[in-house]
């Protein structure tokens, strides 16, 4: 798998049209997606509390852990070979039935630990059946998802995305209504994840792993590094909740839960992106792909900036509306604040990652990844202990936002090492200005004259946006 079979070579430059089409629906697509989470997010804390509604939280943390280690690192490498030869979308359909066979394995396992540890006392097959359920349910729908970005079709992702997040978050807050347990929430949760993951199986059409034996061996070799990376990646996005809960508390892990959906904003605008722009950085003619991937990664960054510095900004507006006043939203905004730099990092680290596994140097993913969670629990144990409720929720996020600048750092120096791509300097300069704005964001108070200061600041960044809005349009096209 060191080079693409003769002939393989993308024959026409389609990234100029297909990023600009592609990525407003995906934009639209994950917009739609958190907007969703969004709406139920206000009702949700209402019906459930504080503490159960931090269950919730966590329990969606577990089934996102496992779903990812299902995966088993391979979305990326389906991405990959989908564009390699004449059978490289066969081989994708292959590599996507590996992960659903992976993904039953895995289930049922941990069903039989559910049983076991139920017997013994120790576990609630109530909550433990419906977790497990749904991360093989899941990482059913991740796999349709993948192979409908590798085929360039925005709008079948998006449906699936849609039915998985908002239809399965409406399902559990309308069945919590009835009975506002944790339980039933995650139950009829389960549920709607169950018959997205039909639909995936329908839309994509998975194959069997022997179809296709060589180059699916192949394609897990190349995998292999990128489960520990998977894993740590998924700690670095959610991992943070559990930490909140370790070192603040049921009722604090709820608090930054609201803070954390919020501050993801620019976040989901940075992976809608990055659905639309991976695929066809992969398949761009090797003889421009990292001079362009530069181009236009740096107008992406651009835009994820300002949507960073602007919802920051805006943070206790937003609190108010998502949590009513029982939350403590001193601490949720300077949380907010902070998890809104994470986009800026993620965006550029997309980008390095994609010539790191271009590179095949996917072992540098990983202990970017590992050295990055690291770094996450260790800030985390360091700042939120004895600080209190408050002083903690924002410590955790710190943390977060630290991690995130090391796995971009270590990923951008991987990929400067073993690849063309060199990121401009105005790349890095627009960065640290949307950082330093989110930060402000996160330090001005809620009140007074700082709060007319975060309004201007924000229509002074939506002006500057607005501004560049053309130039970033022509880099995208070109």
């Amino acid at each position: 798998m060191t080079s693409a079979p003769e002939g393989t070579e993308p024959t026409a430059d389609r990234s100029g049209a297909s990023l600009g089409a592609h990525s407003v629906v995906y934009l639209v697509g994950t917009a739609l997606q958190g907007l969703g989470v969004l709406l139920v997010l206000p009702f949700a804390t209402r019906v459930l509390g504080e503490i159960e509604f931090g269950r919730v939280a966590t329990g969606l943390v577990i089934v996102q852990m496992v779903g990812t280690i299902a995966a088993a690192g391979l979305p990326q490498v389906v991405l990959r070979e989908h564009h390699r030869g004449e059978d490289g979308p066969r081989v994708a359909r292959a590599l996507a039935g590996t992960m659903v066979l992976l993904a039953v394995g895995l289930g049922v396992v941990g069903l039989a630990l559910a049983l076991a540890l139920s017997a013994a006392g120790h576990a609630d097959l109530g909550q433990w059946v419906p977790l497990v359920v749904a991360a093989v349910a899941l990482t059913t729908v991740v796999a349709g998802q993948t192979l409908m970005r590798a085929r360039l079709k925005p709008w079948g992702f998006l449906a699936l995305a849609v039915l998985a997040t908002v239809g399965a978050q409406l399902a559990g807050l309308l069945a919590a209504r009835g009975e506002p347990t944790s339980g039933r929430y995650l139950t009829a949760y389960a549920v709607v994840v169950v018959l997205t993951a039909v639909v995936a199986l329908v839309v994509g059409r998975p194959l069997p792993p022997t179809v296709e034996r060589e180059r699916v061996r192949a394609g897990i070799r190349l995998a292999a590094p990128l489960l520990p990376q998977a894993a740590a990646m998924l700690g670095l996005l959610s991992g943070d909740v559990l930490l909140a809960r370790l070192l603040v508390g049921e009722s604090g892990a709820g608090r930054y839960q609201v803070a954390l959906q919020l501050g993801n904003m620019p976040f989901v605008l940075s992976v809608a992106l990055f659905n639309a722009w991976g695929p066809l950085v992969l398949s761009h003619p090797i003889g421009s792909r990292w001079a362009w991937t530069a181009r236009t990664g740096t107008a992406l960054t651009t835009v994820v900036a300002a949507g960073a510095a602007g919802v920051a900004l805006l943070g206790p507006w937003l609190v108010a509306v998502m949590a009513d006043p029982g939350f403590d939203h001193v601490s949720m905004v300077a949380a907010l604040g902070v998890i809104c730099t994470v986009s800026v990092s993620y965006m550029l680290y997309q980008g390095s990652s994609l010539a790191v596994l271009d590179a095949e140097r996917t072992g540098r993913l990983a202990w970017a990844a590992l050295a990055a969670l690291a770094v996450v629990v260790l800030v985390a144990l360091w700042l939120a202990p004895g600080a209190g409720a408050t002083g903690g929720v924002v410590g955790v996020a710190i943390a977060k936002a630290v991690g995130y600048v090391v796995l971009m750092a270590l990923t951008t120096w991987f990929a400067r090492t073993h690849s063309p791509l060199r990121w401009p300097p105005r790349a890095a300069a627009v960065a640290v200005g949307g950082v330093a704005l989110a930060l402000v964001g996160a330090v001005l108070p809620l009140d007074g004259p700082a709060a007319w200061a975060r309004v201007a600041l924000a229509l002074l960044v939506a002006v500057a946006a607005a501004a560049l809005a053309p130039r970033i349009v022509s880099t995208l096209r070109g």
